[in-house]
């Protein structure tokens, strides 16, 4: 038994000599990526000056393991009109694999390998993880046009694979040749080729107001790859030894959908809350009162309206900037406001900057090296609607760019026909940022706000922003920044002997993350409820009110400011042993027996700045009292050490073209860092200002 590891994915030729039997020569093995592809020979008696050609070789069974997967050529995966040309897109031709709503190849989120969870789908990218290190979902982005093939696993892994419960998807890169080689194309459509929505009112080239020349609509993405040997002329030839290649994709889109939306109406602005009989009675906030019996009460504004001389100076500050797109269609109402009153233009800007990296040594036969990089950027510009001035849309008017690289180094070395090392060094970065166009504008002095901090706009409404709850648009945001970090090393050595190949490594994965953000240093002020009727005991009476006629009156029910007081850096790592024989029993029967262990750290902080509910420690305020917030500089949990992941199977070839296989596996999950900033809730500074339970006062007006 013969094994050789470490072979870029292509077509092969081998050829068997011994002394006294004629040489055997099999043309066009294809071995593709993650194959373990048996190449059986049978030597005739003869000199080995004759030889015996076979050629033009159909594909061969994989015979020799029992994991289940499916290779995907890098070039058909070109020629696939893959959505934005995501890689993850190579899902969707596996079988066992479902979807949870709409299947987007930017991330993993909608994808379920063999009914195992979304966060649990491995991707490793030359043999390095790719993953983020929160939910697990976001991925590196492998350039199309620079992928030689992709494996996807889906049942009884190896022991080599971890962090990778629910499948893996592997990653081979393309590496220059002798030849030099390249391409560049141009893929898209423009306007002109693009047909009008069924609910477009208008064709994208009919002028309309503000847009003279019709709207954009095009959708590009222009690439190109080239790839050879490495040659300085006079100074170094690297054919047969130094090879390069280097790809390159964007994409650009520009367009406007038109949707409806909601906006709020020149009469609302004014006051009018009746909506032509049908608007919630409207109750004025000034004269909530508490009857001698206990009981609550407030006084109608007459007609649902709010005379111009009770509006709040904020308010009418920001009725003067004027933050809202105009209605332009009549839409319908409800008892809360305008429904569809506004066919808005949704102008999108996407642009992605993607590049890819690989270079090949080879110093001896038997000792070569690589290195490989991946750069993903994208713009991240909001799509606003309903609200034309950035500075006032929490939800649109931020700019959100994103940026990820994947860096790996990594040799094979061979130190005799039957023992071969393998060794790689990875790093995995992504960087999130948002950036808010209010920050350090001092919106606290422009509207009118005393004692506020000058960092942001205040929010001044909440929820979807097509309702009156949240003034329809003005959420607010704040800035921030998050950025992910994995160092990762891993050894791998495998030795052939007689039937049994066997394989074994070590892995070390070192995960960092540094967050940074700014929630409401300037507030956020709600008015829900105050123009609201109330019953006897305080609560509000259904039907009754609405949030931006509270804010026309500048009854504030609840003021929430916080300020975080350092960043969050959470800080974990995992470390993995492996063993892996695959024992070739009969030249029809093949077990594949391994073990995997793998041991994680509890999450902690570069500072050790964590606190945790300790329900028994003593109560410094209630005496004689348990439940305390507690300091640990380590973990909050036990490190778990008895995660063994045996991985058994065997493939049972008993004819030419069948090949029976079956296993069983066991794969754990890492926990890595939760996303919702745990055990972080102390440092940041919190203080929430409202009347008490059953109390319906403003507690500013």
């Amino acid at each position: 038994l013969f094994r050789v590891q470490s072979l870029q994915p292509g077509i092969y030729r081998v050829t068997f000599e011994a002394e006294g039997f004629k040489r055997l020569v099999r043309e066009n093995i294809d071995l593709r990526t993650g194959d373990t592809l048996p190449v059986d020979a049978v030597l005739q008696v003869g000199s080995v000056t004759e030889a015996i050609q076979v050629s033009a070789q159909a594909q061969l069974l994989e015979t020799e393991t029992s994991a289940t997967g499916t290779v995907v050529e890098g070039q058909l995966l070109y020629k696939l009109p893959l959505y934005q040309r995501y890689i993850n897109s190579t899902l969707n031709l596996v079988p066992g694999m479902t979807t949870g709503g709409y299947a987007y190849g930017g991330d993993l989120g909608a994808y379920h390998l063999a009914g195992q969870r979304n966060g649990a789908i491995g991707i490793f990218e030359d043999g390095v993880v790719g993953n983020d290190q929160l939910s697990g979902t976001g991925t590196i982005k492998p350039i199309q046009n620079a992928v030689a093939e992709v494996k996807v696993l889906t049942t009884t892994l190896p022991a080599e694979y971890g962090h990778s419960a629910g499948g893996v998807i592997s990653v081979v890169k393309k590496s220059g040749t002798n030849d030099l080689h390249g391409m560049a194309s141009f893929f898209g459509r423009s306007r002109r080729m693009q047909h009008r929505l069924f609910f477009d009112r208008e064709r994208t080239s009919q002028p309309t107001p503000g847009l003279p020349n019709g709207v954009q609509t095009f959708f590009f993405m222009p690439d190109a790859n080239v790839g050879g040997p490495v040659l300085f002329p006079k100074l170094y030839d690297g054919r047969n030894k130094t090879f390069f290649f280097f790809g390159y994709q964007n994409l650009i889109e520009k367009k406007i959908a038109q949707v409806l939306a909601n906006t709020p109406t020149p009469a609302m602005k004014a006051g009018d809350f009746s909506f032509g009989g049908i608007g919630n009675p409207i109750f004025d906030p000034l004269t909530t009162r508490q009857l001698p019996n206990g009981g609550w009460v407030r006084d109608p504004f007459p007609g649902s309206r709010i005379p111009t001389n009770r509006f709040d100076p904020v308010a009418r500050k920001v009725l003067e900037i004027d933050p809202w797109v105009a209605p332009n269609t009549p839409g319908t109402f409800n008892a809360n406001g305008p429904v569809g009153n506004l066919n808005a233009n949704e102008y999108a800007r996407v642009f992605f900057e993607d590049f890819s990296q690989r270079l090949d040594h080879q110093f001896r036969q038997n000792f070569k090296i690589y290195g490989s990089y991946t750069y993903n950027h994208q713009s991240g510009f909001g799509r606003p609607i309903n609200v034309r001035n950035n500075d006032f849309d929490g939800a649109q008017g931020n700019l959100s760019p994103f940026t990820q690289q994947n860096y790996s180094v990594g040799k094979t070395y061979v130190f005799s026909p039957t023992t071969i090392n393998d060794a790689r060094v990875g790093y995995y970065r992504r960087r999130n940022d948002t950036f808010v166009p209010s920050f350090n504008r001092n919106y606290g002095q422009i509207l009118g706000i005393p004692n506020i901090s000058p960092a942001l706009l205040p929010q001044l409404g909440s929820g979807n922003r097509d309702t009156a709850d949240s003034l329809y648009g003005l959420t607010g945001a704040g800035p921030s920044r998050l950025i992910n970090e994995t160092l990762s090393f891993r050894n791998d050595l495998t030795r052939v002997h007689g039937a049994h190949a066997f394989k074994m490594g070590y892995e070390v994965l070192r995960h960092r993350l540094n967050s940074t953000a700014t929630g409401r240093p300037s507030g956020a002020f709600f008015f829900d409820g105050m123009t609201a009727g109330l019953q006897p005991d305080g609560n509000t009476m259904p039907r009754t009110g609405n949030t931006f006629a509270g804010f026309l009156a500048g009854s504030v029910r609840q003021a929430q400011f916080d300020a975080e007081l350092t960043s969050w850096l959470p800080r974990s790592s995992i470390h993995s042993f492996y063993f892996q024989d695959d024992w070739k029993v009969t030249p029809r029967l093949t077990l594949n027996l391994g073990i995997r262990y793998s041991n994680e750290s509890p999450f902690n902080t570069k500072y050790g700045l964590m606190s945790n509910l300790d329900p028994l420690a003593a109560d410094d305020v209630g005496a004689g009292a348990r439940g305390a917030i507690a300091h640990t500089k380590s973990g909050l949990n036990q490190r778990d050490n008895n995660n063994f992941q045996p991985r058994l199977g065997l493939a049972w070839h008993p004819w030419q073209k069948w090949v029976f296989r079956a296993g069983f596996a066991v794969n754990t999950v890492d926990v890595k860092f939760p996303s919702n900033r745990g055990q972080f809730d102390e440092y940041v500074a919190r203080a929430n200002q409202q009347r008490p339970p059953g109390d319906p006062q403003p507690i500013s007006q």
